[in-house]
């Protein structure tokens, strides 16, 4: 990679550290540029995205919240849209979309969010948000429950 702060390149480097996230210490390997003229370290985006990206990875292994691709698993298979699914859980209008974007949830939340994987916990939810849905939209969704469990 070309240097941001002179006319040279710029070396890939990693190194182990540790990062306080949510009260806990967890190891992560901190992935960087060193310039190789001036030594001065940066990063970019993705790999910021990559470093913080492995802390996220064992914190949701730890406390069994859902990766993002489980979560967008689950919605297809009750054929929802994120803001539905959102609206059916009692969450703001785009927040499970964020969730499935990568952004990490509560340990709360993260409890529900791996219950309704279980189609029976799913319809308790459904059940729940009956007033919140127009007829229609209730017995369409109820319909696609029931048949993930045929």
């Amino acid at each position: 990679m070309k240097s941001p702060f002179a006319d040279c390149e710029a070396t890939y480097k990693e190194e182990r550290k540790t990062l306080k996230y949510r009260g806990e210490v967890f190891s992560y390997t901190y992935h960087y540029y060193q310039c190789d003229e001036t030594g001065i370290v940066f990063t970019t985006s993705e790999l910021d995205d990559k470093s913080i990206g492995e802390v996220y990875d064992q914190y949701r292994k730890k406390y069994g919240i859902p990766f993002p691709e489980e979560l967008k698993a689950t919605r297809k298979k009750y054929g929802l849209s994120a803001a539905r699914m959102s609206q059916i859980l009692g969450l703001g209008t785009n927040q499970y979309r964020l969730y499935e974007d990568g952004e990490m949830p509560s340990l709360s939340v993260g409890k529900v969010l791996k219950s309704i994987e279980d189609p029976y916990v799913f319809r308790k939810f459904l059940e729940n948000s009956v007033n919140q849905l127009t007829k229609q939209d209730y017995d369409k969704i109820a319909t696609k429950v029931s048949a993930v469990f045929a």
